[in-house]
């Protein structure tokens, strides 16, 4: 099975996780369905959770394998997971670069009872294609850095507001402080750009990425890109968090339009 016929497989299955957990949240509002469901549902927030979780490395990886090769692919994979493991520690054990909090347990067991050990390698997920994103609107290293830090808070806009305990109805982390944007300190943001740049510069260090992907991944990378952004986008405006939706998405459509315009000879090619 070559890479792209996994990259589709992978993608299918993610996007229909998505489709689940969307779906799930509406019966939130349906009272005999919530009713019929209630016992069950801590079951059926995490299969879908952690399906998600599971799948998005994969998903990135199997789409980038054969433009970046098997070296650099896996290279990738285990820098952007160690400098988001490393920044997630400090993270919750100092409060820098992210500002105080902590993670619950719904995402699983825990990297030295801190941090789950799904996310370093959502790290990486978002991180490769953000920078990606980032390297076709031009630009020398530090612009890419800039880019890739940009893509990444963009997604984080809808995602913080969904999963904290600021406005989630199931919380996956916590801001014991609080903060102004849905419980969430604007600190955070400030980490989420310092470890973007740092993954974007150590993927700089391995080989980087051309700016001219290959057909396949100029026409994907936008949509794997636009469907995870669009996930807690949709949680948002389900849990009546219409700010956060409407900045997500706003946020979301200057993102795309910005790769739109930066690369039009993506325009009319096949997908192959």
């Amino acid at each position: 099975m070559t890479s792209r016929r996994v990259f589709r497989l992978t993608f299918g299955l993610f996007a229909a996780t998505i489709v689940f957990a969307i779906l799930g949240t509406l019966s939130l509002y349906i009272g005999p369905v919530r009713e019929f469901f209630l016992p069950y549902y801590e079951t059926l927030v995490a299969a879908p959770t952690w399906t998600y979780m599971a799948l998005l490395p994969v998903v990135s990886l199997a789409l980038y394998w054969e433009d970046l090769g098997v070296r650099r692919s896996l290279l990738f994979l285990l820098a952007a997971s160690v400098i988001g493991a490393a920044s997630e520690l400090l993270g919750t054990n100092f409060g820098i670069p992210f500002g105080e909090y902590h993670y619950t347990d719904r995402l699983g067991a825990k990297i030295l009872g801190d941090v789950p050990y799904f996310i370093p390698t959502s790290w990486y997920a978002l991180g490769v294609l953000s920078y990606d994103l980032a390297g076709r609107l031009g630009g020398g290293r530090v612009a890419r850095a800039l880019g890739t830090a940009f893509f990444m808070v963009v997604w984080d806009v809808s995602l913080d507001p969904a999963m904290n305990q600021g406005g989630g109805t199931f919380v996956f982390w916590e801001y014991p402080g609080g903060g102004p944007f849905y419980g969430m300190p604007w600190v955070n943001w400030v980490g989420w750009a310092v470890t973007s740049i740092a993954i974007s510069f150590a993927f700089d260090a391995l080989g980087g990425m051309t700016p001219a992907p290959s057909a396949f991944v100029a026409r994907w990378a936008p949509v794997v890109y636009a469907v995870n952004v669009l996930f807690p986008i949709s949680i948002c405006l389900l849990y009546g968090l219409p700010t956060a939706g409407v900045i997500g998405i706003a946020t979301l459509a200057l993102a795309l339009a910005l790769v739109r315009w930066r690369t039009p000879s993506a325009r009319g090619v096949a997908v192959v």
